[in-house]
């Protein structure tokens, strides 16, 4: 056999076994096996929050700031164990008649899962125990002793052991429980995951906005003005929306100046009142002691003015359980210090109050 032949043999024998492995096996299309473990997931938000895009005490005062979540982590969590099996971040937003959504596709092996899914996008607002579904807690870190001396230089009356943490900003989450992941169903297109009810799931925020207002008297004698308000979670689970009830909390926020309204008659009235929207994951209901409100003004004559009011009763009055508003009917007078001569002219005093910000050590 010449020596051209047998190389031409010999490359037939080298590729016999494929042929013959090729001849025995089932085609399938590339895309299948691209898709067999693949979920499609669309995640709703419920976007209407009380005192921030709906239900507003006062449109003339200054709401707070919101713009809809631009990321989404989904979680696919073992049925039995809690534990994280499978995780994705997604991005894709969209809008159609059923409102806002992020979509896009999980990998997943094959399982029984408890799926939960919550914007990360928020910046005050973190989640602890990121790998177990049953222990998934958003919550705030507390303000350092030099941060705390820097916003809030006094506590009031609070206790000394309960940490002072800025408001969280929302945080929207939502779990579908039970989620069979099989491949074989999948050959042929993704699975979606929707509820039980065949629709996609939406997203509710784990954090309550609260309004509230009181009178001042003396108002343009104050530079910039914050609160404290103890007796709050400092945490939530995130699988059922529970208030973590061993982790009380205060919390910081900055206060606004403006001219009252009268809600009768919709006129602007010549009463200075100050007043701000705060963010809380929600008052404990098993809470020991008092619910305290602590103001802190600082002057433009470099004094600090503290006052405090109890706030207890109000959290089961209806207004504040329905519309949570909190106004405060009391009047508090800034007073300058003896030997200043107030009137004429010569008053001190500031249109808008400083906005007192910082960054906080993570």
């Amino acid at each position: 056999m010449s020596s051209n032949k047998f190389r031409r043999h010999r490359h037939i024998l080298m590729w016999l076994p494929v042929l013959l492995l090729c001849l025995g096996c089932e085609h399938r299309p590339l895309m299948e096996a691209y898709w067999s473990d693949n979920l499609f997931v669309r995640v709703y938000f419920n976007e209407e929050i009380r005192n921030v895009s709906y239900g507003f005490y006062d449109e003339s005062k200054k709401r707070p700031e919101y713009s809809s979540p631009e990321g989404i982590r989904v979680t696919m969590c073992d049925e039995v164990t809690g534990e994280v099996v499978a995780e994705r971040y997604l991005h894709n937003c969209g809008e159609d008649e059923n409102g806002y959504y992020i979509e896009g596709y999980l990998t997943v092996p094959n399982g029984k899962y408890n799926m939960l899914a919550y914007n990360f996008d928020t910046q005050i607002t973190e989640v602890k125990h990121e790998g177990s579904y049953s222990q998934m807690a958003a919550y705030t870190r507390p303000l350092t002793e030099s941060e705390t001396n820097r916003f809030f230089s006094s506590r009031g009356d609070q206790a000394e052991d309960m940490p002072i943490c800025k408001q969280p900003d929302h945080m929207f989450v939502t779990t579908v429980e039970g989620v069979e992941v099989n491949t074989p169903e999948y050959w042929e297109k993704p699975d979606t995951l929707k509820t039980e009810t065949g629709m996609f799931p939406t997203a509710e925020t784990v954090v309550s906005t609260y309004y509230f207002q009181f009178n001042v008297k003396g108002v343009e004698y104050v530079r910039s003005a914050v609160a404290l308000i103890s007796g709050m979670a400092g945490s939530k689970t995130l699988h059922d929306g529970k208030m973590v009830e061993d982790d009380v909390a205060s919390i910081y926020f900055s206060l606004n100046n403006g001219k009252d309204r009268n809600r009768a008659t919709g006129e602007i009235e010549e009463a200075a009142v100050a007043y701000a929207s705060f963010n809380t994951f929600g008052k404990l209901p098993h809470t020991e002691g008092y619910i305290d409100i602590t103001f802190e003004f600082n002057t433009v004559y470099n004094t600090v003015q503290t006052e405090t009011f109890r706030v207890t009763d109000m959290f089961e009055s209806d207004e504040v359980k329905e519309k949570q508003w909190i106004i405060i009917d009391k009047v508090i007078e800034i007073i300058p210090p003896e030997g200043v001569d107030t009137g004429g002219g010569m008053t001190p005093g500031v249109n808008n109050w400083e906005e007192i910000e910082g960054s906080i050590t993570i």
